[in-house]
C-alpha cells in the first residue's frame, strides 16, 4: 500500500520538523519541506504530491495563499492553510482558493491529523469552503481519487491504494469489495455507483458482479477468466468488450 504524500510549506523551522515527525510517525510520506513558495511551485508541479500543508505567511515574496492560486491553475489538489493570523481579510483571501480545511497555530497533533483527515473528506465530496464551516457528519468509508489514486477511508485513517495494485472489485450486496494484490477493502456502494464514481484506467466490467483489472489476468476460458489463484465468471453480455480490451495470438 503508497503511503499519501505530503507536501509542507512552512517558513518557522521548528514547526515545520514538528510537522513533519509527526506525520512520519503516524504513517505519512513528507516528500518535502519548504520554507517559500518561489522555490516549491515548480517541483509541486513536476512531481505532485496528495495534499499541501501550506503556511499563509511565508518566506519570500509569494504568500502561501498565492502559490495555491498558482498550483490550482494546474492541478486538483487537497490542500490545508496553516495560520496563525485568523484575521477575517485574510481568511476571505484564503477561502477564495477553496482549500479543503484550516489549522489555526497553536495546534496539537489530533488537530492536525483531524484536519488531514478532514481536508480529504472536503476534497472527496468537491466541499466548498462556505460548507466547511458547518457540521460535518462523516458516515461509514468512502473513496476519492487523487492523481489517479483512490484513497480509500479504512479503520479511521485514509489509505491510498493506486489502480495498478488493484486486481478485481466483486459486489455483494450494497457492498463492494475491492481485492488488491496484498488485501482486500469493503466499500458501502453498489458496483455501478463505484464505477461510475471512479472511471480507473483498465478496469472493465465482465460480469454484474465483478470488474476487473485486464492488465491483471493470468488466462482466460470461455465463461471465466484467472487472476492468480482467483476465477472470475465472464458474462455473454461483457465477454465481447472484454475480448476487445486484450490481445490475442
Amino acid at each position: 500500500m503508497n503511503k499519501i504524500r505530503i507536501v509542507i510549506l512552512e517558513d518557522e523551522f521548528i514547526v515545520a520538523e514538528d510537522i513533519s515527525t509527526l506525520l512520519t510517525e503516524y504513517g505519512y510520506d513528507v516528500v518535502r519541506v519548504f520554507d517559500n513558495a518561489e522555490e516549491a511551485v515548480s517541483n509541486i508541479l513536476t512531481s505532485p504530491p496528495d495534499l499541501l500543508l501550506v503556511d499563509i505567511h511565508l518566506a519570500g515574496a509569494m504568500t502561501g495563499i498565492e502559490l495555491v492560486q498558482k498550483v490550482k491553475e494546474s492541478l486538483a489538489i487537497p490542500v490545508i492553510y496553516i495560520t496563525a493570523n485568523s484575521e477575517p481579510g485574510t481568511y476571505q483571501l484564503a477561502k477564495a482558493t477553496r482549500p479543503n480545511a484550516f489549522l489555526v497555530k497553536p495546534f496539537t497533533p489530533a488537530n492536525l491529523l483531524a484536519s488531514i483527515d478532514l481536508a480529504l473528506f472536503n476534497f472527496s465530496r468537491e466541499e466548498t469552503p462556505d460548507r466547511i464551516e458547518k457540521p460535518i457528519v462523516f458516515e461509514g468509508e468512502f473513496e476519492t481519487i487523487i492523481h489517479r489514486c483512490l484513497f480509500i477511508k479504512s479503520s479511521g485513517k485514509y489509505r491510498k491504494l493506486c489502480p495498478n495494485d488493484i486486481l478485481f472489485v466483486e459486489a455483494s450486496g450494497s457492498y463492494v469489495n475491492i481485492q488488491t494484490t496484498e488485501e482486500r477493502f469493503t466499500l458501502t456502494q453498489n458496483l455501478s455507483k463505484f464505477l461510475k464514481k471512479n472511471p480507473i484506467e483498465n478496469i472493465l466490467r465482465i460480469h454484474r458482479s465483478y470488474l476487473v483489472n485486464v492488465n491483471k489476468v493470468d488466462s482466460f476460458e470461455e465463461s471465466f477468466l484467472f487472476i492468480g489463484d482467483h476465477k472470475l465468471p465472464i458474462s455473454e453480455s461483457y465477454r465481447e468488450e472484454f475480448m476487445s480490451k486484450i490481445h490475442c495470438l
